[in-house]
């Protein structure tokens, strides 16, 4: 009877063009840690002034993070709401096995392969990091004690993870036993984690790791997505934006340009506090442009592959530095560091290497756990 019941009610809400803003994030984030990571190998042609300004406008792929956290928290908000109201209640347990059979296979694929396997291949590095961390979700406390001493880039991407597992288990279990009854209660909910991140950065402006890695420190992304989710939830985005002007949508996107382009000189000294607070407002619009917009200037999920990749972006994130640390040392043992044309090879193999794992990742070792979700609806 139970499974009947479900039958009857609505599929699950899909949004439109987040695949491609997932694609752009990591993409953007890939892009600046090619040019970022192990950059003292490459000659001469690095330190060039042309070379040094497209290496300024890369690094602006830090701020892909910020876009997966916003996304991450409009989804997991939008969807655990969906729920409540169609099931009069949220499922625990199904809930944490849906997340973990997403999460976890990869991540501790990832995770093993750098504690136990990567020091025994040619080239590999034993680890400082302390694996019973990684175990729990805390990569992102490890990554601040420890990985500054540590040369193992991709088991330090994994602090990403970290923190949307923190941020799913909080949030998803609060809702589900709480079952908040006053709409406002979401919004004061969202609006103290904001608060509460915006105090503490302030408290740790002297600490750019805790700035960049602490949970506390990031939660305020994830919770501006929260509210744009229940935002949408409610309907009133939808409304809001739908007939947006390509005026006003003109007048965003040349806004939000010079402040990516220009926040070192705009978030410094006590400024900093805001750092990650801006940018998450720009995400949580551009977010609802893309999704609810009629007027938008082009939907992402148009672009030529990019409906596609976002499905790898998983993958893609998690496998990228493997494949940069190994490239890296490919080029340099080869003597190929003197060159641009060896750098755009080098950035090309990068990302190739990349995107075919994590296609053969998503197909053929993702996709059987994923499977066994439609278990746990």
């Amino acid at each position: 009877m139970e499974a009947l019941n479900t039958e009857k009610l609505p599929k699950r809400p899909y949004f439109e063009n987040l695949n491609g803003l997932r694609f752009i994030g990591s993409l953007a984030v890939l892009i600046f840690h090619s040019f970022s990571l192990h950059r003292e190998i490459w000659g001469d042609f690095y330190n060039n002034p042309i070379f040094q300004k497209v290496y300024f406008l890369t690094s602006k792929g830090h701020l892909g993070i910020i876009l997966f956290f916003v996304l991450s928290g409009f989804l997991i908000t939008y969807l655990l709401l969906w729920e409540n109201k169609h099931f009069g209640k949220i499922n625990l347990w199904n809930y944490l096995m849906r997340r973990f059979l997403r999460v976890w296979p990869l991540y501790f694929l990832i995770v093993l392969f750098g504690f136990f396997l990567f020091p025994h291949l040619p080239y590999g590095i034993e680890t400082i990091h302390e694996f019973w961390r990684f175990a729990i979700f805390a990569s992102n406390i490890d990554e601040i004690l420890l990985g500054l001493n540590d040369r193992i880039n991709f088991l330090s991407a994994t602090w990403t993870v970290s923190v949307e597992e923190q941020f799913y288990l909080t949030w998803g279990v609060l809702i589900g036993l709480l079952s908040f009854k006053k709409k406002a209660t979401y919004l004061i909910f969202f609006a103290i984690i904001i608060l509460v991140s915006l105090i503490f950065r302030y408290n740790h402006l002297d600490d750019s790791r805790m700035l960049y890695y602490h949970t506390f420190s990031v939660m305020s992304d994830l919770a501006f997505g929260g509210m744009i989710g229940f935002y949408a939830f409610s309907g009133k985005a939808k409304q809001h934006f739908e007939n947006l002007t390509r005026r006003q949508i003109t007048f965003f996107y040349v806004l939000a340009f010079f402040i990516f382009l220009f926040e070192s000189h705009i978030f410094h000294g006590v400024l900093f506090t805001f750092e990650r607070f801006v940018p998450g407002i720009i995400f949580s619009f551009i977010i609802l442009e893309q999704v609810y917009c009629k007027n938008s200037f082009l939907k992402i999920d148009k672009v030529p592959g990019f409906f596609q990749s976002g499905e790898l972006t998983y993958g893609f994130y998690m496998f990228h530095c493997i494949y940069i640390y190994y490239w890296n040392i490919f080029f340099k043992n080869a003597g190929m560091t003197d060159s641009i044309w060896y750098f755009l090879l080098y950035l090309f193999l990068i990302f190739a290497s990349t995107y075919t794992t994590a296609f053969i990742s998503l197909h053929y070792y993702e996709r059987p756990f994923l499977k066994l979700k439609k278990h746990f609806r």
